[in-house]
C-alpha cells in the first residue's frame, strides 16, 4: 500500500468519525427538541376551565407479598372536596381549594393553592388547621431550598402539588415502549440549573401515551440520583371529551409507604365563584360549608 493510499484512508476515517459525531450530536438535539414538543402537548392538554371533585386519599405502610404490594396495617383514609378554576388569557393560572370532610376529627382542614403562568412567580400555598384556627403559609427555607412536608399526610409533597413550567426543565426522549398496553415515549425530564435548587428531584422518567399525550407513569429521582417515588396514573375516563385519571398511586420508595388517590365523583366546566377560591374559605366555616353544598350538587347534574 502506497503512502498516498494510507493518507487517503486516514482522511476517510477522520471524515467518518466527524460524520458520526455530528450525527450523534444531531440525534441528541433532535431528541431533546422532540421531547420538549411532546411535553408541551402534555402541558397544554385540556383539563377543563373548572373542576369540582370528591377525592379519597388512602395511605399506608406497605410490604411485598408475592408479586404484590399490600398494606401492613389499616390505611389512613381522608375524604375531601376539591374545587379548581383557571384564570388568565391562556387559562394557565390556577386557583384550587381542597377541604377535608372526613374523618370528623379533621373536618375543615383546608389547603389553598395559586399557580401562575409566569415562571418568576412561585406557587402560593396555604394550609388551614381548623383545630388551631390558624392559616399557615407553605414556604421553603430560603430561595434555593425546596419545600418540605406532605399534602394532608399523604406521600404527595407540596412540590408534587405545584404546577410545572415547561421552560424549567429539559426533555430527552430515551426511547419507546408499551406501558398499560399503550404505546409510550419514555422521556427524561431534568430541571434547569435555576429550578434544580428549588426542587427535591434531580430528574424524572415519564411514560407519555403517544396517542393521548397523557402521563401514565413517572419515576422520580432524589438529589443524589436515587429513585424516590413512582407515580401511576390509571382508570383514564373521558368526561365531556376530556381525559381524566380517576386513580393515582404514589409509591414512596424511601419510606415504603403508598398513597392511593381516587376521584370518586367529578364535574368539569361548572360555575365556580371567584370568592370561594380565597382565604375566606379557609377560615369562614359557615361560608365554606354553604358553598360546598352547592358545588356538591353538581355531581348529580
Amino acid at each position: 500500500m502506497t503512502l498516498r493510499h494510507i493518507t487517503f484512508e486516514r482522511q476517510a476515517m477522520k471524515k467518518t468519525r466527524l460524520y458520526l459525531s455530528l450525527l450523534c450530536l444531531y440525534s441528541t438535539i433532535a431528541s431533546a427538541a422532540d421531547g420538549r414538543a411532546i411535553m408541551r402537548r402534555v402541558f397544554d392538554r385540556d383539563d377543563g376551565a373548572t373542576e369540582v371533585s370528591r377525592i379519597k386519599l388512602s395511605t399506608c405502610l406497605i410490604a411485598r407479598k408475592g408479586q404484590s404490594l399490600v398494606c401492613r396495617s389499616a390505611p389512613r383514609v381522608k375524604v375531601m372536596d376539591m374545587v379548581r378554576k383557571d384564570y388568565g388569557p391562556n387559562e394557565k393560572d390556577h386557583r384550587t381549594v381542597t377541604v377535608i370532610i372526613d374523618p370528623p376529627g379533621e373536618k375543615g382542614i383546608s389547603f389553598l393553592q395559586y399557580d401562575y403562568e409566569q415562571r418568576d412567580r412561585e406557587t402560593d400555598q396555604w394550609l388551614y388547621l381548623s383545630a388551631l384556627r390558624k392559616v399557615k403559609r407553605i414556604v421553603s427555607g430560603n430561595e434555593n431550598e425546596p419545600k418540605s412536608g406532605s399534602f394532608f399526610g399523604s406521600e404527595l409533597s407540596y412540590e408534587d402539588m405545584e404546577k410545572r413550567h415547561l421552560d424549567d426543565y429539559t426533555y430527552t426522549v430515551l426511547g419507546q415502549e408499551r406501558y398499560a398496553d399503550r404505546p409510550c415515549w419514555v422521556i427524561e425530564t431534568t430541571p434547569t440549573k435555576e429550578r434544580a435548587g428549588k426542587s427535591n428531584y434531580a430528574k424524572s422518567l415519564d411514560w407519555i401515551d403517544q396517542e393521548r399525550y397523557l402521563v401514565l407513569k413517572s419515576v422520580l429521582f432524589d438529589r443524589k440520583g436515587k429513585k424516590a417515588k413512582r407515580i401511576y396514573f390509571g382508570k383514564i375516563t373521558r368526561i365531556q371529551d376530556i381525559l381524566v385519571p380517576m386513580r393515582i398511586v404514589i409509591l414512596n420508595i424511601k419510606t415504603a409507604r403508598r398513597t392511593v388517590m381516587t376521584v370518586e365523583r367529578t364535574a368539569l366546566n361548572v360555575a365556580v365563584e371567584d370568592g370561594f377560591l380565597t382565604q375566606r374559605t379557609l377560615t369562614d366555616g359557615a361560608f365554606r360549608e354553604s358553598r360546598l353544598r352547592e358545588y356538591q350538587q353538581t355531581f348529580d347534574d
